[in-house]
């Protein structure tokens, strides 16, 4: 059997993980614990002989989560702290231009979304246990240089509007 424990500070990313689980059609044992300030999801999963797949659900359920709850707030500081000297309307369109080009189709932005997930996959590999905040944290650096290659193209993009 493995298991893997998804630990986090919010109860909104275990709810939303728990639905994405929900999507697949796997065989596996879920518990929901509360220890001390951490929520802990726990998932243990028996078929050896699938055990990818096991991984490659909880990655892609994990990603989501990360694109939901913190790709916005990584964008939004990486705007504020390079771009200070920009108004805030001017922050503004460039986070919005942001979200447009994390709308394109993954391999013309640098295969975010493959990135993320290699990354997850590869980090639960090697531990049982994902503490989501202290991750993405210390974790995903390639993802966020991305990130913030993606503000950069769309400050660019903005000046480039501006200067038409």
């Amino acid at each position: 059997m493995k298991t893997i424990c998804i630990k986090t500070i919010d109860r909104n990313k275990i709810d939303f993980i728990l639905e994405e689980l929900e999507k697949y059609p796997f065989d596996f044992y879920i518990s929901v614990y509360r220890f001390k300030t951490y929520d802990n999801l726990i998932v243990h999963y028996k078929d050896k002989n699938t055990i990818n797949n096991f991984y490659n659900m909880i990655a892609k359920s994990i990603k989501l989560c990360v694109e939901k709850y913190d790709e916005n707030k990584i964008i939004e500081k990486a705007v504020e702290k390079n771009y200070f000297y920009l108004s805030t309307l001017e922050r503004k369109y460039i986070l919005e231009i942001c979200k447009r080009v994390l709308e394109l189709p993954d391999e013309k932005i640098g295969g975010k979304n493959v990135l993320l997930e290699k990354l997850i996959m590869s980090y639960l590999k090697d531990n049982k246990k994902i503490y989501l905040e202290g991750f993405m944290n210390f974790r995903v650096k390639e993802y966020k240089e991305l990130l913030d290659k993606i503000v950069e193209v769309s400050v660019v993009s903005y000046l480039d509007l501006i200067t038409f």
